[in-house]
């Protein structure tokens, strides 16, 4: 029983931080306001001819993450007439994203599961002082996992074989998907990420830290 406990609360320590840094990754992704940010700082959207604002891209962007089914396109009003912006390869290439994000947030899911589920068994058996260690174990895992991650995503050989892996559509550097989600991009999702990773750190420490402090006997 003893090394169930404590392979419950390493496991703890581990799927939480996972939780953490995946959820908030994902999440920053599917917000219309990373787009905005991006488009606003890097002017990307500012050299195409296209009726349509950074914050029309941004909402369609954000909304086709989380939407169900159809395909990814946006519509430039020409007259009487809407032209597709978006080609053949730049509409397989979002489709491809979408299924590696949609299980990127499905792994953050199940390592939510996971972790938050020891975390309650420890809680309820009573083991407070360990799980107390455990949870500030995890709190340092976290920051740690989310400082990797903004190096990894920083290389940008890291980030071509991260495309090459999970996408592979190869596209013009002309193509507007490219001037849009291109290399600057990384840099918004860096600061966004990041944060909300670091916000939702704070959650847990300030929820963790009030479950398994210590019980005063005199007040």
């Amino acid at each position: 029983m003893r090394k169930f406990n404590y392979a419950s609360s390493i496991l703890a320590a581990v799927f939480i931080p996972l939780m953490i840094l995946i959820l908030s990754s994902n999440i920053v992704l599917r917000i219309s306001e990373t787009y905005v940010y991006h488009f606003n700082d890097s002017r990307a959207t500012a050299g195409l001819a296209y009726n349509v604002t950074g914050s029309e891209f941004a909402d369609e962007i954000a909304g086709y993450w989380s939407s169900f089914g159809g395909e990814f396109q946006v519509y430039d009003d020409n007259g009487r007439f809407s032209d597709p912006i978006f080609d053949d390869k730049e509409t397989e290439a979002m489709r491809k994203a979408k299924i590696a994000v949609n299980l990127h947030l499905l792994l953050g899911i199940l390592s939510g599961a996971v972790g938050l589920a020891f975390y309650t068994y420890l809680y309820r058996k009573g083991y407070r002082e360990a799980l107390r260690k455990r949870g500030f174990l995890a709190a340092g895992i976290t920051a740690v996992l989310i400082i990797i991650q903004d190096i990894l995503i920083s290389t940008g050989s890291f980030r071509a074989m991260l495309y090459d892996r999970l996408i592979g559509v190869e596209l013009d550097d002309k193509s507007v998907l490219v001037v849009l989600l291109g290399s600057p991009f990384y840099k918004t999702f860096i600061i966004f990420s990041s944060v909300l990773g670091l916000a939702l750190l704070g959650i847990f420490i300030y929820i963790h830290y009030n479950l398994t402090k210590a019980k005063r006997i005199f007040y």
